[in-house]
């Protein structure tokens, strides 16, 4: 099951809604930066640059919310186009 590491920053939060839009079973993991929890051994495997959100699928790591927005979509391949030197996909990485 896909992990997502998050908090209740904007970037973080772009997330939560293309999980739930593209209906993928997830595991909703909160990592309180106000306590430094980003700083734990825990989080630090996970994102060495300990900043969220960051998801795990699987035997990928996945971090930053744009890459992470791209890397969904494409897994799914549902809100982005596919065709990697087609204008559609330029104007949806725009």
């Amino acid at each position: 099951m896909l992990k997502f590491f998050y908090n209740a920053a904007p970037n973080p939060m772009k997330i939560a809604p293309l999980l739930e839009e593209l209906g993928l079973p997830y595991e909703a993991i909160p990592v309180d930066t106000r306590k430094g929890e980003q700083f734990a051994p825990e989080f630090l495997a996970v994102n060495p640059n300990a900043k969220v959100p960051a998801v795990v699928d699987g035997g990928m790591t996945v971090v930053d919310s744009n890459a992470i927005l791209l890397f969904l979509a494409d897994r799914e391949m549902k809100f982005v186009a596919t065709g990697v030197r087609s204008a559609e996909r330029a104007q949806t990485l725009s």
